[in-house]
């Protein structure tokens, strides 16, 4: 066979079809490059927001009596709060501790060793944010790519739980819900493969934060549904594995309740669960009507973007975003029982939770008690979009078998591409206001950590093993000068104790010291 002169079609192919080879290759590259570059510019504002966190935003009061339990164990008091919210006495498995073991054992474990407890709390809560963002990655790759992981990953930082009174200030507070997230999150990786893992994992997200057991049904559902064929053949199938999931996640539980068992005796376990029960009804509140516009107006104000813009996102992406889930996976040239098995069990559970907390009127609207599944569940769906967009750009006419399949424009392809490029503006805005405002947050007292140790080390001179305050900035510093904390309306327990004022003192108080914002005196 003889070559192709120059200037035939052939060999005008030939180089036509190395400069488009050419082509990709730097279309690639460009894609790679802004891949990476968005990539390090993530890691960044997560190492400015956490940094900032773990050594200079102030210790509030709740992250201080959630470290009273692994203080009290490490003393030899065993699994006890200080009971500054029960009775002010110390209180073994305090029912208003929500936080749960899987958390505050591993703080108890670094503070044996010698760790600052606040150091120690907050290395644990940090933890628990880079497994969500592992977990959610995975999950997002498994979905739809390296850009799926992207969005996946950057969704959290968006999420702005800062608001009072009750803040997740930043993702290294040592509270339960972020890690609660990321065991929750870590289920999704496996209730398609090892629902038993799965369920696992959800029973230890459950001993972080027992809210988290909201998501159950969710994911009882989606594993239900999780096989092909009729309705009869599909259940037999997916029952067992149901309930093998079910089992698993009771261990975390079972375990913890043994525990309990074991250390109080029969009659004050009873007790225990009657106090539990209240609280789990009560969600440990008093006296709030709370609307559900009211915390729909929470949620929307918590993207640092004007409330109104989120709102009005927000409905033309649940709509939008679905649409376009369900045609793209139509078109999905592989199977799509895992795509469809965790996107249903993550929309279902946030669907849950959010529908919850709108109708427990009982609730305050803190933007806390819906951020595990936030956090979890929303950052998968957003990445869910990800392969439904490029699957619909992507589409193609039909040809004949010996003729490329010519690109065709799609209304809804030009559309999706449109709200994919303003998510993406959106999505950055916000992660740009809460790095922005990083350092500059206005809290009640003002405040940073150092400011509170110094406090705490005044306080300290003066050996009180037992102080009395209301419950408020002066909680925190008490836990820090390594005194128990009670409060001043348990009038028989506290009437006679040194009291630490936040601000003046009241009168007919002795007054020990004064250091920064807080006074130390004694009842006369």
């Amino acid at each position: 066979m003889t070559a192709a002169p120059a200037g035939t079609d052939v060999g005008r192919g030939a180089r036509g079809g190395r400069g488009g080879g050419r082509v990709a290759a730097g279309r690639r590259l460009a894609v790679d490059l802004a891949f990476w570059v968005a990539v390090g510019l993530l890691a960044a504002a997560n190492v400015v927001v956490l940094a900032n966190g773990i050594t200079t935003v102030r210790l509030w009061e709740d992250e201080a009596f959630n470290l009273t339990v692994p203080v009290n164990l490490v003393q030899g008091l065993g699994y006890t709060s200080d009971g500054t919210l029960s009775g002010s006495e110390p209180a073994p498995f305090d029912v208003r501790i929500s936080t749960g073991p899987v958390m505050l054992l591993p703080m108890a474990g670094l503070i044996a060793l010698g760790v600052d407890p606040v150091l120690a709390g907050r290395a644990v809560a940090t933890l628990g944010y880079a497994g969500l963002l592992a977990a959610l990655a995975l999950v997002g790759h498994r979905l739809g790519g390296r850009w799926a992981a992207l969005v996946a990953v950057a969704v959290p930082l968006a999420f702005e739980t800062g608001a009072m009174p009750s803040p997740i200030q930043t993702p290294a507070d040592i509270l339960g819900e972020v890690t609660a997230a990321a065991f929750l999150a870590a289920a999704l990786l496996f209730v398609h493969r090892r629902p038993w893992l799965a369920g696992l994992l959800l029973g230890l997200a459950i001993q972080v934060k027992f809210i988290a057991l909201l998501a159950a049904p969710a994911f009882a559902l989606a594993m239900l549904l999780d096989a092909p064929g009729p309705w009869g053949a599909r259940l037999r199938r997916t029952i067992p594995r149901v309930l093998a999931a079910a089992g698993a996640a009771a261990v975390p539980t079972v375990l913890f309740e043994l525990a309990k068992l074991v250390a109080l005796g029969p009659a004050a376990y009873w007790q225990l669960l009657r106090e539990f029960s209240w609280f789990l009804r009560s969600g440990g509140q008093q006296g709030y009507a709370t609307s559900p516009l009211d915390k729909l107006a929470t949620l929307a104000g918590s993207w640092n973007l004007p409330a109104l813009l989120v709102a009005l996102l927000a409905v033309v992406a649940v709509v939008a975003g679905a649409v376009v889930i369900v045609r793209a996976r139509r078109r999905m040239p592989q199977p799509a029982a895992e795509y469809t098995t965790i996107v249903l069990a993550a929309g279902l559970a946030l669907a849950t939770f959010l529908a919850w907390w709108l109708v427990s009127r009982h609730t305050p609207a803190w933007v806390r008690h819906p951020a595990p599944a936030v956090l979890a569940f929303l950052p998968v769906l957003a990445a869910a979009v990800v392969p439904a967009v490029r699957v619909l750009l992507g589409a193609r006419d039909r040809s004949a078998a010996d003729e490329p399949a010519p690109r065709r424009v799609h209304p809804g392809g030009i559309a999706a591409a449109a709200a994919s490029v303003i998510a993406v503006v959106v999505l950055a805005w916000s992660i740009g206001g809460r790095v922005a405002g990083v350092g500059t947050q206005s809290r009640p007292t003002g405040e940073t950590l150092a400011d509170q140790r110094t406090a705490a080390r005044d306080i300290a001179e003066f050996g009180y093993d037992h102080v009395a305050t209301v419950w408020g900035p002066a909680v925190s510093v008490g836990v820090l000068a390594g005194a128990r904390v009670g409060l001043t309306d348990a009038v028989d327990v506290t009437a006679d104790l040194p009291r630490i004022w936040f601000g003046e003192p009241p009168p007919r108080c002795d007054i020990r010291l004064q250091s920064g914002l807080y006074t130390v005196c004694v009842p006369e």
